[in-house]
């Protein structure tokens, strides 16, 4: 079973949430970035880092508040399971230049939003156990 890390970049402006969500590769889906843990990375830094090369944001991964999504994803050998752990980014600070800026589109969203353009069942899944969190995310989001 292949394994990843993602990140969902959220910021609380007044009682609202936003998330961040991007483009695919391919531009057909809006997702959450998310990719492989290399070696020497914890979760949480391999998450904040492709939050960075995807979507050119920086901010507090609470990895306290990690967790579990399953997923597909089509490889060249064919379709295979795939879990990727979702950690809330915390956001600070946004890009305007960043590694796969002409790879992708980036938005910000209202959660209701999100669920409208949510590209699969995996990344409705992300946003789900991402509203769980929400009493807890709202006091935290206040510490700086």
């Amino acid at each position: 079973m292949l394994r990843q890390v993602g990140a969902i970049p959220f910021v609380i402006r007044e009682t609202e949430p936003l998330v961040l969500m991007i483009t695919s590769r391919t531009h057909e889906r809006w997702i959450f970035p998310k990719g492989a843990v290399e070696e020497g990375e914890t979760a949480a830094d391999a998450a904040l880092r492709e939050a960075y090369e995807e979507a050119g944001i920086r901010g507090r991964m609470l990895d306290q508040f990690a967790h579990e999504v399953q997923a597909i994803k089509q490889m060249a050998d064919g379709p295979r399971d795939l879990i990727v752990t979702y950690i809330p980014l915390h956001f600070t600070e946004q890009h305007d230049e960043w590694p796969e800026r002409k790879n992708r589109d980036r938005h910000w969203v209202t959660l209701s939003d999100a669920r409208k353009i949510a590209g699969g069942p995996d990344i409705h899944s992300a946003l789900e156990g991402f509203e769980a969190l929400l009493p807890n995310l709202h006091s935290i989001a206040k510490i700086k």
